[in-house]
């Protein structure tokens, strides 16, 4: 039993998530064609820096709140729900969502809206795995934590 959770949790490790998306992404611009989606321009451009601001505010804002949050679900040795994390239980897989379409929209090319695509299915994956560790390491306080605070998005 103990075998198995420890797999568990190593199998949640941010490192091999990050594996995946950059093998995928590589794969991705290999096999599919560079074509514009749709052609470049001011307004599509201009969604880099609110996103850019987006990502810079909640990654450093998990960053300061919890030093650890980058690491490991299962290096998480205290449940943190202030700052950003009292906004969205996610906030850097958010960010880097955010960031990822906010890329296709800088560069609509096919390539990168794939990519997005992939980055957003890894990592929603990824935080469903990431939470069942969180849940069974932090009980009922974690779960209430996820009925009050929203995945990914803060509410406005």
């Amino acid at each position: 039993m103990d075998r198995d959770m420890n797999l568990k949790r190593k199998l949640v490790s941010p490192v091999l998530m990050w594996l995946i998306v950059v093998a995928g992404i590589f794969v991705i611009f290999q096999l599919v064609p560079a074509r514009f989606v749709w052609s470049r321009n001011i307004f599509t451009s201009l969604f880099v820096f609110p996103a850019g601001i987006y990502w810079l505010y909640f990654f450093l804002g998990a960053l300061k709140v919890h030093r650890r949050a980058a690491l490991s679900a299962d290096k998480i040795d205290k449940l943190v729900t202030e700052g950003v994390y009292a906004q969205v239980r996610h906030p850097i897989y958010s960010a880097d969502i955010i960031l990822g379409w906010s890329v296709f929209f800088f560069y609509p090319d096919v390539r990168f809206l794939i990519s997005a695509h992939w980055l957003m299915f890894v990592l929603l994956f990824w935080m469903r795995r990431e939470e069942a560790v969180l849940a069974e390491k932090f009980g009922t306080e974690y779960i209430g934590y996820m009925q009050r605070v929203p995945k990914l998005f803060p509410k406005f």
